[in-house]
Protein backbone atom coordinates (compact mmCIF):
# COMPACT_ATOMS: atom_id res chain seq x y z
CA UNK A 1 0.00 0.00 0.00
CA UNK A 2 2.84 2.41 0.88
CA UNK A 3 4.49 1.77 -2.48
CA UNK A 4 1.21 2.53 -4.26
CA UNK A 5 0.99 5.83 -2.38
CA UNK A 6 4.50 6.70 -3.53
CA UNK A 7 3.59 5.91 -7.13
CA UNK A 8 0.51 8.12 -6.91
CA UNK A 9 2.46 11.04 -5.41
CA UNK A 10 5.16 10.96 -8.08
CA UNK A 11 2.57 10.42 -10.81
CA UNK A 12 0.79 13.58 -9.67
CA UNK A 13 4.02 15.58 -9.76
CA UNK A 14 5.05 14.24 -13.17
CA UNK A 15 1.55 14.80 -14.54
CA UNK A 16 1.55 18.44 -13.49
CA UNK A 17 5.03 18.95 -14.96
CA UNK A 18 3.89 17.32 -18.23
CA UNK A 19 1.12 19.92 -18.33
CA UNK A 20 3.97 22.48 -18.42
CA UNK A 21 3.32 23.86 -14.96
CA UNK A 22 6.36 25.12 -13.01
CA UNK A 23 7.86 23.11 -10.19
CA UNK A 24 6.67 25.71 -7.68
CA UNK A 25 3.16 24.54 -8.58
CA UNK A 26 3.82 20.80 -9.05
CA UNK A 27 5.87 20.21 -5.89
CA UNK A 28 3.44 21.74 -3.35
CA UNK A 29 0.45 19.97 -4.93
CA UNK A 30 2.33 16.64 -4.82
CA UNK A 31 3.25 17.41 -1.21
CA UNK A 32 -0.42 17.96 -0.33
CA UNK A 33 -1.38 14.67 -2.01
CA UNK A 34 1.40 12.89 -0.09
CA UNK A 35 0.26 14.57 3.12
CA UNK A 36 -3.35 13.42 2.69
CA UNK A 37 -2.60 9.88 1.44
CA UNK A 38 -0.22 9.15 4.32
CA UNK A 39 -2.37 10.78 6.97
CA UNK A 40 0.48 12.92 8.26
CA UNK A 41 -0.75 14.88 11.31
CA UNK A 42 -1.25 18.57 10.53
CA UNK A 43 1.23 19.80 13.14
CA UNK A 44 3.83 17.21 12.09
CA UNK A 45 3.64 18.34 8.48
CA UNK A 46 3.80 22.03 9.36
CA UNK A 47 6.76 21.44 11.68
CA UNK A 48 8.59 19.46 8.97
CA UNK A 49 8.10 22.26 6.42
CA UNK A 50 9.16 24.99 8.86
CA UNK A 51 12.20 22.97 9.90
CA UNK A 52 13.39 22.45 6.31
CA UNK A 53 12.67 26.00 5.11
CA UNK A 54 14.35 27.67 8.08
CA UNK A 55 17.33 25.29 8.35
CA UNK A 56 20.72 26.97 7.98
CA UNK A 57 21.51 24.68 5.02
CA UNK A 58 18.46 26.06 3.17
CA UNK A 59 19.27 29.68 4.00
CA UNK A 60 22.89 29.11 2.99
CA UNK A 61 21.75 27.64 -0.34
CA UNK A 62 19.70 30.76 -1.13
CA UNK A 63 22.68 32.95 -0.23
CA UNK A 64 24.96 30.85 -2.46
CA UNK A 65 22.46 31.05 -5.33
CA UNK A 66 22.56 34.84 -5.10
CA UNK A 67 26.35 35.06 -4.80
CA UNK A 68 27.12 32.63 -7.62
CA UNK A 69 24.61 34.34 -9.91
CA UNK A 70 26.35 37.63 -9.06
CA UNK A 71 29.74 36.08 -9.84
CA UNK A 72 28.35 34.59 -13.05
CA UNK A 73 27.21 38.04 -14.20
CA UNK A 74 30.68 39.41 -13.51
CA UNK A 75 32.34 36.56 -15.43
CA UNK A 76 30.07 37.27 -18.39
CA UNK A 77 30.87 40.97 -18.23
CA UNK A 78 34.60 40.14 -18.57
CA UNK A 79 34.04 37.25 -21.03
CA UNK A 80 35.69 34.92 -18.53
CA UNK A 81 33.66 31.82 -19.39
CA UNK A 82 34.08 32.35 -23.14
CA UNK A 83 37.82 32.92 -22.63
CA UNK A 84 38.25 29.69 -20.65
CA UNK A 85 36.09 27.63 -22.99
CA UNK A 86 38.04 28.73 -26.07
CA UNK A 87 41.39 28.13 -24.34
CA UNK A 88 40.28 24.61 -23.33
CA UNK A 89 39.09 23.93 -26.88
CA UNK A 90 42.45 25.00 -28.31
CA UNK A 91 44.32 22.88 -25.77
CA UNK A 92 42.53 19.62 -26.61
CA UNK A 93 40.91 20.49 -29.95
CA UNK A 94 38.10 18.19 -28.82
CA UNK A 95 34.56 19.40 -28.16
CA UNK A 96 33.65 16.40 -26.04
CA UNK A 97 36.59 16.95 -23.70
CA UNK A 98 35.76 20.64 -23.39
CA UNK A 99 32.14 19.82 -22.57
CA UNK A 100 33.08 17.30 -19.89
CA UNK A 101 36.27 18.58 -18.23
CA UNK A 102 35.05 22.14 -17.63
CA UNK A 103 31.72 21.12 -16.02
CA UNK A 104 33.59 18.49 -13.98
CA UNK A 105 36.02 21.08 -12.62
CA UNK A 106 33.18 23.50 -11.90
CA UNK A 107 31.34 20.64 -10.20
CA UNK A 108 34.12 20.41 -7.63
CA UNK A 109 32.64 23.60 -6.22
CA UNK A 110 30.19 22.11 -3.67
CA UNK A 111 27.40 24.57 -4.34
CA UNK A 112 24.23 23.78 -6.29
CA UNK A 113 24.21 27.07 -8.29
CA UNK A 114 27.57 26.05 -9.86
CA UNK A 115 25.35 24.38 -12.45
CA UNK A 116 24.64 27.89 -13.83
CA UNK A 117 28.29 28.33 -14.78
CA UNK A 118 28.53 24.76 -16.05
CA UNK A 119 25.57 25.55 -18.31
CA UNK A 120 27.26 28.67 -19.65
CA UNK A 121 30.41 26.72 -20.58
CA UNK A 122 28.42 24.07 -22.44
CA UNK A 123 26.32 26.70 -24.22
CA UNK A 124 29.48 28.49 -25.40
CA UNK A 125 31.02 25.21 -26.59
CA UNK A 126 28.09 23.60 -28.43
CA UNK A 127 26.21 26.63 -29.73
CA UNK A 128 22.93 25.54 -31.30
CA UNK A 129 24.00 21.93 -31.86
CA UNK A 130 22.04 20.87 -28.78
CA UNK A 131 18.51 21.76 -27.75
CA UNK A 132 17.98 23.58 -24.47
CA UNK A 133 16.75 20.30 -22.95
CA UNK A 134 19.99 18.57 -23.95
CA UNK A 135 22.10 21.47 -22.69
CA UNK A 136 20.32 21.44 -19.35
CA UNK A 137 20.86 17.68 -19.04
CA UNK A 138 24.54 17.91 -20.00
CA UNK A 139 25.17 20.82 -17.61
CA UNK A 140 23.60 18.97 -14.69
CA UNK A 141 24.99 15.53 -15.55
CA UNK A 142 28.66 16.37 -16.14
CA UNK A 143 28.71 18.89 -13.29
CA UNK A 144 27.81 16.02 -10.93
CA UNK A 145 30.33 13.38 -12.03
CA UNK A 146 32.65 14.33 -9.16
CA UNK A 147 29.90 13.59 -6.62
CA UNK A 148 30.05 9.91 -7.53
CA UNK A 149 33.60 9.29 -6.34
CA UNK A 150 35.26 12.35 -4.75
CA UNK A 151 35.65 11.86 -0.96
CA UNK A 152 34.68 15.47 -0.29
CA UNK A 153 30.92 14.89 -0.23
CA UNK A 154 28.91 13.98 2.86
CA UNK A 155 27.39 10.76 1.49
CA UNK A 156 30.77 9.34 0.45
CA UNK A 157 32.48 10.38 3.68
CA UNK A 158 29.66 8.71 5.63
CA UNK A 159 29.90 5.52 3.56
CA UNK A 160 33.65 5.32 4.13
CA UNK A 161 33.23 5.90 7.87
CA UNK A 162 30.58 3.16 8.10
CA UNK A 163 32.56 0.56 6.14
CA UNK A 164 36.12 1.42 7.17
CA UNK A 165 37.54 1.67 3.66
CA UNK A 166 40.18 4.28 2.89
CA UNK A 167 39.33 7.14 0.55
CA UNK A 168 42.09 6.08 -1.85
CA UNK A 169 40.70 2.54 -2.12
CA UNK A 170 37.25 3.84 -2.89
CA UNK A 171 38.45 6.32 -5.52
CA UNK A 172 40.47 3.61 -7.30
CA UNK A 173 37.54 1.22 -7.14
CA UNK A 174 35.16 3.80 -8.60
CA UNK A 175 37.54 5.15 -11.25
CA UNK A 176 36.60 2.63 -13.99
CA UNK A 177 32.91 3.37 -13.42
CA UNK A 178 33.53 7.12 -13.59
CA UNK A 179 35.28 6.76 -16.95
CA UNK A 180 32.37 4.65 -18.17
CA UNK A 181 29.91 7.21 -16.76
CA UNK A 182 31.49 10.02 -18.80
CA UNK A 183 31.58 7.88 -21.95
CA UNK A 184 27.93 6.92 -21.54
CA UNK A 185 26.99 10.58 -21.06
CA UNK A 186 28.91 11.60 -24.18
CA UNK A 187 27.31 8.75 -26.16
CA UNK A 188 23.75 9.74 -25.30
CA UNK A 189 24.14 13.53 -25.28
CA UNK A 190 26.84 14.41 -27.80
CA UNK A 191 27.03 11.55 -30.33
CA UNK A 192 25.73 12.63 -33.72
CA UNK A 193 25.14 16.18 -32.49
CA UNK A 194 28.43 17.62 -31.30
CA UNK A 195 31.47 16.76 -33.47
CA UNK A 196 34.40 15.34 -31.55
CA UNK A 197 36.95 17.44 -33.43
CA UNK A 198 36.74 21.12 -32.63
CA UNK A 199 36.77 23.85 -35.23
CA UNK A 200 39.55 26.42 -35.42
CA UNK A 201 43.30 26.14 -34.92
CA UNK A 202 45.01 23.88 -32.41
CA UNK A 203 47.00 25.36 -29.58
CA UNK A 204 50.36 26.79 -30.63
CA UNK A 205 51.31 27.58 -27.04
CA UNK A 206 49.82 25.15 -24.53
CA UNK A 207 51.28 26.94 -21.52
CA UNK A 208 49.69 30.21 -22.59
CA UNK A 209 46.33 28.57 -23.34
CA UNK A 210 46.36 26.85 -19.95
CA UNK A 211 47.04 30.24 -18.40
CA UNK A 212 44.10 31.69 -20.36
CA UNK A 213 41.84 28.89 -19.10
CA UNK A 214 42.82 29.55 -15.48
CA UNK A 215 42.56 33.34 -15.74
CA UNK A 216 39.13 33.14 -17.38
CA UNK A 217 37.51 31.33 -14.44
CA UNK A 218 40.03 31.97 -11.66
CA UNK A 219 37.33 33.00 -9.15
CA UNK A 220 35.76 29.54 -9.45
CA UNK A 221 39.10 27.74 -9.25
CA UNK A 222 40.14 29.84 -6.24
CA UNK A 223 36.87 29.02 -4.47
CA UNK A 224 37.35 25.29 -5.15
CA UNK A 225 40.88 25.35 -3.69
CA UNK A 226 39.74 27.28 -0.60
CA UNK A 227 36.70 25.06 0.03
CA UNK A 228 38.07 21.62 -0.89
CA UNK A 229 41.68 22.20 0.09
CA UNK A 230 41.24 24.25 3.25
CA UNK A 231 37.70 23.38 4.35
CA UNK A 232 36.41 26.95 4.30
CA UNK A 233 32.69 27.75 4.49
CA UNK A 234 31.19 27.71 0.99
CA UNK A 235 29.05 30.86 1.19
CA UNK A 236 31.79 32.88 2.89
CA UNK A 237 34.38 31.72 0.35
CA UNK A 238 32.23 32.71 -2.61
CA UNK A 239 31.58 36.10 -1.02
CA UNK A 240 35.32 36.72 -0.47
CA UNK A 241 36.24 35.59 -3.98
CA UNK A 242 33.50 37.77 -5.50
CA UNK A 243 34.74 40.81 -3.60
CA UNK A 244 38.31 40.08 -4.75
CA UNK A 245 37.06 39.78 -8.35
CA UNK A 246 35.51 43.25 -8.12
CA UNK A 247 38.98 44.68 -7.60
CA UNK A 248 41.04 42.41 -9.86
CA UNK A 249 38.47 42.74 -12.64
CA UNK A 250 38.45 46.53 -12.15
CA UNK A 251 34.67 46.72 -11.97
CA UNK A 252 33.08 50.09 -11.37
CA UNK A 253 30.07 50.58 -9.12
CA UNK A 254 27.98 51.48 -12.17
CA UNK A 255 28.90 48.15 -13.80
CA UNK A 256 27.95 45.94 -10.90
CA UNK A 257 24.96 47.93 -9.63
CA UNK A 258 22.45 46.08 -11.93
CA UNK A 259 23.74 42.72 -10.67
CA UNK A 260 22.46 43.37 -7.14
CA UNK A 261 18.86 43.14 -8.42
CA UNK A 262 19.26 40.70 -11.34
CA UNK A 263 20.96 38.11 -9.10
CA UNK A 264 17.84 37.66 -6.94
CA UNK A 265 15.94 35.41 -9.44
CA UNK A 266 12.68 34.96 -7.49
CA UNK A 267 11.43 32.16 -9.77
CA UNK A 268 14.55 30.07 -9.13
CA UNK A 269 14.26 30.66 -5.37
CA UNK A 270 10.54 29.82 -5.46
CA UNK A 271 11.13 26.52 -7.25
CA UNK A 272 13.92 25.64 -4.83
CA UNK A 273 11.76 26.27 -1.77
CA UNK A 274 8.92 24.28 -3.37
CA UNK A 275 11.25 21.28 -3.65
CA UNK A 276 12.10 21.60 0.05
CA UNK A 277 8.39 21.65 0.94
CA UNK A 278 7.84 18.45 -1.06
CA UNK A 279 10.89 16.77 0.46
CA UNK A 280 9.84 17.74 4.00
CA UNK A 281 6.44 16.04 3.67
CA UNK A 282 7.83 13.03 1.83
CA UNK A 283 10.48 12.30 4.44
CA UNK A 284 7.96 12.68 7.27
CA UNK A 285 6.15 9.56 6.00
CA UNK A 286 7.13 5.88 6.23
CA UNK A 287 7.96 5.66 2.53
CA UNK A 288 11.55 4.50 2.99
CA UNK A 289 10.65 1.71 5.42
CA UNK A 290 8.30 0.19 2.83
CA UNK A 291 11.04 -0.31 0.22
CA UNK A 292 12.97 -3.23 1.83
CA UNK A 293 9.80 -5.26 2.35
CA UNK A 294 8.67 -4.63 -1.23
CA UNK A 295 11.97 -5.54 -2.92
CA UNK A 296 12.66 -8.52 -0.64
CA UNK A 297 9.67 -10.29 -2.19
CA UNK A 298 11.16 -10.11 -5.68
CA UNK A 299 13.00 -13.22 -7.02
CA UNK A 300 16.32 -11.42 -7.55
CA UNK A 301 19.81 -11.67 -5.98
CA UNK A 302 20.42 -9.98 -2.64
CA UNK A 303 22.96 -7.49 -4.00
CA UNK A 304 20.40 -6.35 -6.57
CA UNK A 305 17.75 -5.92 -3.87
CA UNK A 306 19.98 -3.54 -1.91
CA UNK A 307 21.00 -1.70 -5.08
CA UNK A 308 17.33 -1.09 -5.93
CA UNK A 309 16.51 -0.03 -2.38
CA UNK A 310 19.38 2.47 -2.39
CA UNK A 311 18.38 3.73 -5.83
CA UNK A 312 14.68 4.29 -5.19
CA UNK A 313 15.28 5.35 -1.60
CA UNK A 314 17.72 8.05 -2.70
CA UNK A 315 15.22 9.37 -5.24
CA UNK A 316 12.82 9.89 -2.36
CA UNK A 317 15.00 10.83 0.61
CA UNK A 318 18.39 11.76 -0.80
CA UNK A 319 21.84 10.18 -0.93
CA UNK A 320 22.91 10.83 2.66
CA UNK A 321 19.78 9.23 4.14
CA UNK A 322 20.20 6.02 2.15
CA UNK A 323 23.93 5.84 2.75
CA UNK A 324 23.40 6.12 6.48
CA UNK A 325 20.51 3.68 6.74
CA UNK A 326 21.13 0.99 4.12
CA UNK A 327 24.88 0.47 3.78
CA UNK A 328 25.31 -1.07 7.29
CA UNK A 329 22.32 -3.35 6.63
CA UNK A 330 23.64 -4.40 3.20
CA UNK A 331 27.10 -5.26 4.56
CA UNK A 332 25.52 -7.28 7.37
CA UNK A 333 23.28 -9.13 4.92
CA UNK A 334 26.10 -9.94 2.47
CA UNK A 335 29.16 -10.88 4.59
CA UNK A 336 32.53 -10.43 2.93
CA UNK A 337 31.05 -8.31 0.16
CA UNK A 338 33.73 -5.66 0.62
CA UNK A 339 34.58 -2.79 -1.67
CA UNK A 340 32.68 -4.11 -4.74
CA UNK A 341 29.35 -3.83 -2.87
CA UNK A 342 30.17 -0.35 -1.57
CA UNK A 343 30.99 0.86 -5.08
CA UNK A 344 27.78 -0.68 -6.46
CA UNK A 345 25.59 0.93 -3.81
CA UNK A 346 27.25 4.33 -4.20
CA UNK A 347 26.73 4.07 -7.98
CA UNK A 348 23.05 3.47 -7.29
CA UNK A 349 22.79 6.40 -4.88
CA UNK A 350 24.59 8.71 -7.30
CA UNK A 351 22.41 7.58 -10.23
CA UNK A 352 19.23 8.18 -8.25
CA UNK A 353 20.14 11.78 -7.48
CA UNK A 354 20.44 12.56 -11.20
CA UNK A 355 16.71 11.98 -11.68
CA UNK A 356 15.34 12.86 -8.25
CA UNK A 357 12.81 15.72 -8.19
CA UNK A 358 14.12 16.56 -4.71
CA UNK A 359 17.59 17.30 -6.14
CA UNK A 360 17.79 21.10 -6.23
CA UNK A 361 20.55 21.20 -8.87
CA UNK A 362 18.20 19.69 -11.47
CA UNK A 363 15.69 22.45 -10.82
CA UNK A 364 18.37 25.12 -11.16
CA UNK A 365 19.62 23.69 -14.45
CA UNK A 366 16.08 23.61 -15.83
CA UNK A 367 15.48 27.22 -14.82
CA UNK A 368 18.78 28.29 -16.36
CA UNK A 369 17.77 26.89 -19.75
CA UNK A 370 14.04 27.50 -19.47
CA UNK A 371 13.00 23.85 -19.76
CA UNK A 372 10.82 21.54 -17.66
CA UNK A 373 12.14 19.15 -15.04
CA UNK A 374 10.32 16.33 -16.83
CA UNK A 375 12.29 16.90 -20.04
CA UNK A 376 15.61 16.81 -18.15
CA UNK A 377 14.68 13.59 -16.34
CA UNK A 378 13.54 12.04 -19.64
CA UNK A 379 16.92 12.85 -21.21
CA UNK A 380 18.81 11.48 -18.20
CA UNK A 381 17.00 8.16 -17.65
CA UNK A 382 18.67 6.26 -20.56
CA UNK A 383 22.10 7.34 -19.27
CA UNK A 384 21.30 6.24 -15.73
CA UNK A 385 19.77 2.89 -16.71
CA UNK A 386 22.81 2.06 -18.85
CA UNK A 387 25.15 3.14 -16.07
CA UNK A 388 23.40 0.93 -13.49
CA UNK A 389 23.45 -2.05 -15.87
CA UNK A 390 27.21 -1.65 -16.35
CA UNK A 391 27.63 -1.16 -12.57
CA UNK A 392 25.99 -4.55 -11.96
CA UNK A 393 28.30 -6.20 -14.51
CA UNK A 394 31.26 -4.48 -12.86
CA UNK A 395 30.19 -5.79 -9.45
CA UNK A 396 29.70 -9.35 -10.74
CA UNK A 397 33.00 -9.34 -12.60
CA UNK A 398 34.89 -7.88 -9.63
CA UNK A 399 33.41 -10.34 -7.11
CA UNK A 400 34.09 -13.28 -9.48
CA UNK A 401 37.69 -12.12 -9.87
CA UNK A 402 38.40 -11.89 -6.15
CA UNK A 403 36.43 -15.06 -5.37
Amino acid sequence: MQILKLVIVFAVMIGIIVLKQPLMVAAPIAAIVCWILNGVPLQTGINAIIHDLTAWSTIQLIIMMYLITFMQSMLKARNGIDRSQKALTRLFHNNWITCTIAPFIIGLLPAAPAVFISGDVISEAVGDRLTNEQKATAASFFRHVSEAFMPTYAAILTALALTGFAAGEFVLGMLPMMIILVLIGCFFLYRGRVPVKAEGPKSSNKANDFKEFVLGIWPILAAIVMIVGFGMNVALTILLVTIAYVFTGRFTLEEIKPFFISSLQPKVIGNTLAVYVFKAILTSTDSISALPEFFSKLPIPTFLIFMLICFFGAIIAGSLTMTTTMIPVAFAAIPGSGLPLLCLLMCAVYAAMQISPTHVCLTLSCEHFGVSLGSLIKQTIPIIVTFLFVACLYYLGWTALIG
